[in-house]
């Protein structure tokens, strides 16, 4: 995967081995970047892999 992909909130939680509900938490507590594109949000790779690097 590139890091300018765009994910699905069920991709992203695939990616971060967790729930979905735990991806649009970490959304909506702004620890995660997101943009909502209609009803459902969609995050960058790139956001996710700085997530990883602010937070190990």
């Amino acid at each position: 995967m590139k890091n300018d992909e765009i994910l699905t909130v069920k991709e992203t939680a695939a990616l971060l081995k967790t729930t979905r509900q735990q991806v649009r938490k970490m959304i909506a507590n702004e620890e995660l970047p997101a943009v909502k594109v209609g009803r459902e949000w969609r995050v960058l790779k790139a956001g996710i892999m700085e997530f990883f690097e602010q937070n190990i």
